[in-house]
């Protein structure tokens, strides 16, 4: 299972997700409301051990489209959404609920890396997102799965 799998599928057992809603990979569509979760350019390794092990990060975005415009209601739910899912990140990592790796990866952490923000606008929708960093460590007997 490669990582953006392992975190799609961790992700998607966030209670906070809506019902029935999609949670794509790179992509984001134009309609209320899509998930996503995007990779970000970073070098992947934090660490490098003399036996070849290597302690690596996988930096992504989390990100939706979601109602938007002069209903100050509905944008402080929008970024009330971002706060509860920082904290629920938070709290899974703390209790070692991290996403499941091959034999010889091991998860060490996810943690928020950001606020929730938002990157893009429309009339009646935005793109709200955050920033994430799981680590993880990899045994140099890995050969990719």
């Amino acid at each position: 299972m490669t990582i953006i799998e392992s975190i799609r599928e961790f992700i998607s057992g966030c209670p906070l997700l809506k019902n029935g809603v999609l949670l794509n990979v790179d992509r984001l569509g134009d309609r209320e409301i899509e998930y996503t979760i995007d990779g970000e350019m970073t070098a992947p390794i934090l660490k490098r051990y003399t036996d070849g092990s290597s302690l690596r990060q996988f930096n992504f975005i989390f990100a939706s489209r979601e109602s938007y415009g002069a209903d100050t209601l509905q944008n402080i739910a929008n970024s009330g959404f971002y706060e509860d899912f920082a904290n629920w990140i938070e709290t899974q990592s703390n209790a070692k609920n991290l996403p499941k790796l091959d034999k010889y990866r091991i998860p060490q952490y996810i943690e928020a890396q950001s606020d929730s923000y938002i990157f893009d606008t429309d009339d009646s929708t935005a793109r709200y997102q955050i920033q994430l960093k799981f680590v993880y460590y990899q045994d140099r007997r890995y050969t990719n799965g």
